[in-house]
């Protein structure tokens, strides 16, 4: 039998959990010492290392032993790119002080908009190099990045610039979000900032092509579910596609609006009523749960996971990276979404993965081991899949790939 020539393999390892199928218990697609044939940045066939090593000759083999392949992680919803952080905040919520608290008397959002306005576009841009490193260090492939500490046009320009600028220059796959609506500037209106949203900000947005997604923060206290309506339905009308804060803190209708407009997905969920989840098995919007968030508010409530699932969801996770939230690892958020939210190994999995994915319209292109999808994957130091969301994620990540190029070895970015 004559070897068909690929570029890489990777071989021997204790699981390859491909999501290429709904079969057996898992629905995880497990092949036992499996592996991974890539070529021209494309999976070829993920399968077992006996089948492969019979098909194929490789210009370069990476060896799993001992190790779980799978397909790199999807990192949903970030605020990636601002100036500074806020660890002076979390000790007020530590001593008691809630998050919508700091935003009113001008602190949480704002303050670090007074921040991202002062800082230079280099700057931004080397800080969110460095996040960016953490990102794929621990696993991620495809991270998603809004603006949103602008507030003015200049500045939100200024922060999807630097996105753009980190999309050209970093491995990670990138997808940028426009979010003007996170917050209403100090000294003007809800109104006023959401006509300036609709009628300056988006235009200018689309027609630069600076965004493929819109969100906004519907919340009491930043948007209401009629202002959040507005904006989104002009960002649909213009060409973007749509994402939404919803019910975070309160049930602000958020849901109700994700459904209306078909959202791509709805983020946070945490008092969203069972009725308007229901209604997301028919307008096939993603929910993204970020346990890292509720976490680090402090207030010891999260989105029912478990009910979501029971509905059949694809629940997708997210980091929520951002200065109130310093979290980067997809692996952490999997830690907590075992522990907090009681997601098996499996949901979890799927939720970094294929579902993560769906949050942001990639899923025909990563998010799986399928053939013909760009061989963005990530071997982990563990027996078998059950080990995420068992472990914090210190140390799991050996090799990372993005369309077949190694670029994480030994848990560090080579390329």
């Amino acid at each position: 039998m004559v070897k068909s020539r690929v570029d890489v393999l990777v071989l021997n390892s204790n699981e390859t959990i491909t999501l290429d199928s709904r079969d057996g218990e898992t629905g995880l697609g497990i092949v036992d010492n499996g592996g991974v044939a890539i070529n021209q940045g494309k999976i070829v066939l993920a399968a077992s290392t006996e089948l492969l090593e019979r098909k194929f000759r490789a210009r370069r083999t990476i060896d799993a032993e001992d190790e779980v392949i799978l397909p790199g992680f999807v990192d949903p919803h970030t605020h990636l790119v601002f100036a500074e952080a806020r660890e002076a905040e979390f000790q007020l919520r530590i001593a008691g002080a809630s998050y919508m608290d700091v935003l009113r008397k001008g602190g949480g959002i704002i303050e670090t908009v007074n921040r991202t306005r002062q800082a230079s576009s280099e700057s931004l841009f080397q800080s969110g190099m460095e996040r960016l490193d953490t990102c794929l260090e621990s696993g991620s492939t495809t991270v998603e990045i809004k603006s949103g500490y602008g507030l003015r046009e200049d500045d939100e320009f200024k922060i999807l610039r630097t996105v753009q600028r980190l999309k050209m220059y970093h491995p990670c796959n990138i997808v940028p979000t426009f979010m003007g609506a996170h917050a209403v500037p100090p000294g003007e209106s809800s109104s006023e900032y959401v006509h300036g949203v609709i009628n300056e900000m988006l235009p200018q947005v689309s027609q630069v092509g600076l965004a493929e997604f819109c969100d906004v923060f519907c919340e009491r206290g930043a948007f209401d579910s009629i202002e959040s309506k507005k904006i989104l339905g002009k960002a649909a009308k213009l060409g973007l596609k749509l994402k939404i804060h919803a019910d975070q803190f309160t049930d602000s209708g958020g849901a109700e609006v994700a459904n209306e407009l078909h959202a791509i997905s709805a983020d946070h969920l945490v008092h969203s009523p069972t009725k308007q989840l229901g209604k997301m098995t028919k307008t096939e919007v993603t929910p993204v749960l970020l346990p890292s968030s509720s976490q680090s508010v402090l207030a010891g409530e999260n989105a029912d996971a478990r009910g979501m699932l029971a509905l059949g969801l694809p629940v997708a996770l997210g980091t929520d990276f951002s200065p109130s939230n310093w979290m980067l690892g997809q692996l952490t958020v999997a830690a907590l979404a075992s522990r907090e939210l009681r997601m098996s190994a499996s949901e979890i999995i799927r939720g970094i993965t294929i579902n993560a994915a769906r949050a942001i319209g990639l899923e025909k292109r990563v998010g799986s081991l399928h053939a013909g999808k760009h061989a963005d994957l990530v071997t982990l130091r563990a027996p078998n899949h059950r080990w995420i969301g068992y472990t914090y994620g210190e140390r799991l990540v050996d090799n990372v790939l993005i369309e077949g190029e190694l670029v994480v070895q030994d848990g560090r970015r080579i390329l």
